[in-house]
């Protein structure tokens, strides 16, 4: 038998991102840091061809496919209003949330650090986004 012990650091935040009214990604603070967010950081997005599950990839490299993230009085965001558009997602009557959960399988594979955007259900709302989960 072989155990692993489980570090209460990594699980001590809990990774969150919002599509705002403006189409805007936007990330808590909690979850900039445990990103790394910075200057020079970009962002792909990834969808499963099957369960239109979509997954988040940052790094350092931009490229056409790279969304640059911003930063505009201490938050950070990432423009995807034309991708959230062009997806479908229903945003504009309110916020859509995700928990970023980390796939570092996903890494070499995708050329970044990965985390699988798990779309929260909100049962105070009638807008629903079916995306499954991986």
């Amino acid at each position: 038998m072989a155990l692993k012990i489980l570090s209460a650091k990594q699980f001590a935040v809990k990774l969150k991102a919002t599509i705002q009214a403006s189409g805007r990604l936007g990330f808590t603070a909690e979850t900039a840091t445990a990103l790394g967010f910075e200057s020079g950081k970009y962002a792909r997005f990834a969808q499963d061809d099957e369960t239109k599950s979509l997954y988040l990839i940052i790094n350092s490299v931009g490229s056409e496919d790279a969304f640059e993230i911003r930063i505009s009085s201490g938050y950070y965001y990432i423009p995807t209003k034309v991708m959230f558009d062009t997806l479908g997602y229903n945003y504009e009557n309110g916020n859509i949330m995700f928990d970023l959960v980390r796939q570092p399988s996903l890494d070499s594979d995708l050329q970044g650090q990965v985390y699988f955007m798990k779309q929260r259900t909100n049962k105070n709302k009638d807008k629903k986004n079916d995306i499954a989960e991986p």
